[in-house]
């Protein structure tokens, strides 16, 4: 783990921030998979996509934007078979 700590204004003490060299941001895996970032957060909320959030911020672990790439190889961008892997 990295050494920097994280506080929470509503959680006492301090909590070491989580290894994040296996995540992108959410900015990074929109350009990605060619999505706007919201409908990455939306992919992460509902489970479509594997994250991690820390306080407000949200980041995608890489292998769940290359698995995805993987399973919609083929299809368009607006293909209603997309959301359905």
């Amino acid at each position: 783990m990295m050494a920097f700590l994280t506080t929470h204004p509503n959680l006492s003490g301090t909590y070491p921030m989580p290894d994040l060299k296996d995540y992108v941001t959410t900015e990074e895996a929109a350009k990605a998979l060619g999505f706007h970032i919201e409908s990455v957060r939306r992919m992460l909320r509902d489970k479509e996509l594997e994250g991690l959030k820390v306080g407000y911020m949200w980041f995608v672990a890489k292998k769940s934007v290359a698995e995805y790439k993987k399973q919609t190889e083929g299809l368009g961008k607006y293909d209603p078979r997309r959301g359905n892997q």
